[in-house]
This record gives C-alpha cells, structure tokens and sequence, in this order.
C-alpha cells in the first residue's frame, strides 16, 4: 500500500492566483473583488495557495495579504524561488523572507524551487549553497514544512528529477491535451509517493474556450467540458491538487462542483474513453514513439506532440494578439517549450528527407513536411537560441549601459541570455518596474528600481522586455526617447513569447 503523499490531507482544489481580473497595482476595487472571492475559495476549503510575484500583473500577493486578513480559514501558502532569479541559499532566504513581509504571514507550507527546465539546472539548484540547500535551511528554521519542486522539462528528465528523493511534492503541466505523454511521469511520482499539483489543467485555457470542440470530454453526468477536464485530471491515482485560477464567483463555484459533487464515471473508465477519442483525431500524433531514432538526432517526437496543437481550434487572444496564425505558431511553441523544455538551437531545418521515420509512423502521419514548416516558423518567429542571440547582439551594439523593462522573471531569462550573446563583455546593467511591491528586491543579482530614476540613471539603452505589453510600455517611455535615450523593442510583431 502507498504511503500519503504531503498533499493528501488537501482539499482537491487549489487557488491559482494567476487570473485575478485586475488591471494593475492601483486598480483598488479590483484588488479587493479578488480578495473577496479568495476569501470564499478558502472557506469552501480550497487552502493551497500557489501564488508568485508576478502573477496577476504582479498584484497576487497585496490580493492575498487582504484575503488572508479576512479569514481564520486554513491556508496552505507556496513560497516560489526560480533559479533565474535566486541562486544561493541565501537568496533562498531571502525569498522567504520578502515572500512573508509581501503575503502577512510567518509562516509557509511549501518551498517550491520554481520552473525547473532542465536536468542541468536540476543539479545546479541542488549543488551545495544552492536554492535546495536554502529551502532545507527554511524548513529546519520552521519557516516552512514541505521542499517541493515544479517543472516543465521533458518527461525523461522529470522521472530522473522524482527518482533523486529530494523532494516531497512537484507541480506539473497535465491536461487532456499532453495526458498520453505524461502518464509515465505521473505512474513515476506515485511510484515515489511524492504528490503531484497539477498546474494548466484546462490546457492554458484553451479547453473551456472552445468548449464545443472539446465535448467529447464530458460524460452525460457532467455539468460543462471544464469541468469534465478537471474530473479527468485528477483521475490519475498521484494528482492530489488540481490548480485552476479564478476570474468569476461563477468559475469558483463551477470549479468546486468538479470535486464536491458525486463523480458520474469511474475514474480509469473516464481516462481510457478520453484518450480513444485524442487518438482517432485525423493526424493526431498518439505518441507511441514508433519514430524515435532519426539518424540526424532530430527531436521528432515532441515536434509531432507540438505540431497537435494545430490541428485544435486556438482562442482569439492570446497573449494580446489576435492574429490566427501567430496564436497557432505560440500554442505549437509552447508545448514544445513547456512540456519538453525543447527550443531549437538554430533555426534551420536539419532533416535530410530520408523517410526513416514515416516508414515507421502507424499513422501515415506527413512527418517530413510538418518538420519543414516548423522549422520554417522557429525562423520567422524567433524561436531558436541562435535567433535570440542575435537579435540581443543587434539591440544592444555598442551599448555598454543597458536598462530593462520590466524587472521580473521574463528579464531573469532574458539577462541569461545576454550573458551567451556577450561571453567576454562587461556591461552596467539596470532593472526597471512599474511594480511598486518588487522595488528593492533583486532579479538574477540585480536591484529593480522605480521607472522614475530611469532619468536618474541615463542608461545608454533601454530595452522594453515585456512581450504582452511591450507596445504600451514603449508609449510610456516616450519622454525618454523624447530626451534622447534609445528606447527599443525587444520583441518584433511577428515573435512569439521568449517564456510561456
């Protein structure tokens, strides 16, 4: 028999603090709506709070502190460190730390080493004096109970990760959409008791968006397709917290019937006609891995499990965008990214045609043609290191004094790239944020500042990394470009996003 994991004692539901419908750090009334329907959240009993500073237009914590001092109601609140930003111990501490004078509280039930994207940064966060070592600390301290991990890297490195026995709980990317790809990471975590959260459980949203296509989820007993989803999630035996954020009482209440009311399917039968349905799909890639084995390495697999993406219907907005292709081109390069930590190193196509792998495929799938155009996208949409790389080299030139906005995690990784761009070079370099709750705080060693000392300052550059507003933050500059300072995109129109 299976011991209990961590999660067990839980209510099902977690509160994802991601979607509050709030504008920004002065929009009041908003921040208040939120605190109130998080109050009724966590009196229905939903207590895991999984929260971070940057969600929710970095309002997430101010949105918690107030619900937290409207209820005696039980909590179970996240601590969140990415290596991007943290890499010590003591920036570990640290984060604790800020994380309790942001929330209220002095006390914590997870340590979560944030979006691990490699097993190379796996062991880079657990060397000695690393963030492992702080959160170890934290919790000898009584500062938290639980070290816990979330991840996106690929399925093979995830099982690796669980097998260490470093950690008690780990959050993962699951859904009816990557549900085939993933069920060995999750027969690994039960495997290890060690309880799974599973974050994205409507597949970002796109399930609930096109409910109609997804129909075929839900069993006559259930009340809508997002609810069917969640249902199906948490029918593999180790997810033991299914997260989902809030934006209306009505979404609250239609996510907690999915685990208070009577379940209509037996659980292994709802997995088994589910996934029947995924693999009659016309050019569904099913994942049986019959292509492995390109004699030029290529990454067939997970670009077939992400080329899926295209034959779903895709929202109408999508990261401020509303061009069709482009959203397609971001679901395809996202999954890559999210649920396999893939991204090409170049973008330029390294098959050679020679069929190996559709004369393997059961599906008769067009295997060469779907790798020509996706290669042929990474090109256009910047998505290859290469590609990064040097659009980093072309911004900055000769410039030596370089700002950033905004200030949070997207920049973490951008400045990691900017160290690959420059190997050898020296720069002076500034965090800039609109955020008043992260001022003082460090990003990747850096103090985030307050715009207005960008005038201060006089950086040679200032490069607007922000995907989702870049062109708002860039109007806002204007008096800058106005006083002579290069202010400049770092994003083209037709980029996808450099973090999902």
């Amino acid at each position: 028999m299976c011991k209990k994991t961590i999660y067990d004692p839980l209510f099902p539901l977690g509160i994802g603090t991601n979607r509050f419908p709030v504008s920004g750090a002065c929009d009041y009334p908003a921040i208040e709506k939120a605190a109130s329907m998080m109050v009724q959240a966590l009196e229905a009993g939903a207590s895991y709070v999984d929260v971070a500073p940057t969600y929710s237009k970095g309002t997430a914590a101010e949105v918690c502190r107030l619900a937290f001092q409207q209820t005696k109601a039980e909590k179970n609140v996240t601590v969140k460190s990415s290596y991007l930003s943290d890499t010590s111990s003591d920036d570990a501490l640290r984060r604790v730390e800020q994380t309790f004078h942001d929330l209220g509280i002095d006390h914590a039930s997870y340590f979560v080493c944030w979006n691990i994207s490699s097993w190379e940064q796996f062991l880079a966060i657990t060397r000695k004096g690393g963030l492992y070592d702080g959160a170890v600390q934290a919790k000898k301290q009584g500062l938290i109970d639980h070290v816990c991990f979330s991840t996106h890297a690929a399925p093979q490195e995830i099982m690796r990760m669980l097998k260490t026995g470093l950690f008690e709980g780990v959050t993962l990317s699951f859904s009816p959409l990557n549900s085939q790809i993933m069920a060995p990471v999750m027969d690994c975590a039960q495997a290890q008791n060690i309880g799974v959260v599973v974050m994205n459980p409507l597949g970002g949203g796109l399930i609930p968006q096109k409910e109609a296509y997804f129909s075929f989820l839900r069993h006559p007993g259930d009340h809508s397709t997002a609810e069917a989803a969640l249902r199906f999630v948490y029918a593999h035996p180790a997810v033991k917290i299914v997260l989902s954020g809030m934006s209306s009482v009505e979404e609250l209440r239609e996510n907690l019937e999915a685990f208070r009311g009577e379940n209509p399917e037996p659980d292994a039968e709802r997995i088994k006609r589910v996934q029947a349905h995924f693999a009659s799909i016309n050019g569904f890639c099913t994942g049986c891995r019959y292509c492995d084995g390109c004699p030029q390495g290529i990454n067939i697999f997970e670009l077939m499990q992400a080329y899926n993406m295209r034959l779903f219907p895709n929202p109408s907005v999508v990261n401020g965008r509303t061009d069709p292709e482009l959203i397609a081109d971001i679901a395809v390069c996202s999954r890559l990214k999210n649920n396999f930590s893939f991204m090409p190193q170049t973008p330029q196509n390294p098959c050679v045609a020679c069929g190996t792998c559709e004369s393997r495929c059961t599906a008769h799938l067009p295997i060469i043609n779907r790798i020509r155009s996706m290669y042929e996208m990474f090109q256009k949409r910047c998505f290859s290191e290469d590609g990064m790389l040097e659009r980093l080299r072309e911004l900055i030139g000769t410039s030596r004094r370089v700002a950033f906005y905004p200030g949070g995690g997207y920049t973490a990784y951008v400045l990691s790239l900017l160290r690959k761009a420059f190997p050898e070079e020296k720069f002076e370099l500034f965090l800039f944020d609109s955020n008043p709750g992260i001022w003082g705080s460090a990003v990747a060693g850096i103090e985030v500042r307050n715009p207005a000392q960008l005038h201060d300052v006089q950086p040679d550059l200032v490069i607007v990394s922000n995907y989702n507003y870049s062109e708002e933050i860039f109007n806002q500059l204007k008096l800058l470009r106005d006083a002579g300072i290069q202010v400049e995109k770092l994003h083209k129109e037709t980029d996808i996003p450099w973090v999902f």
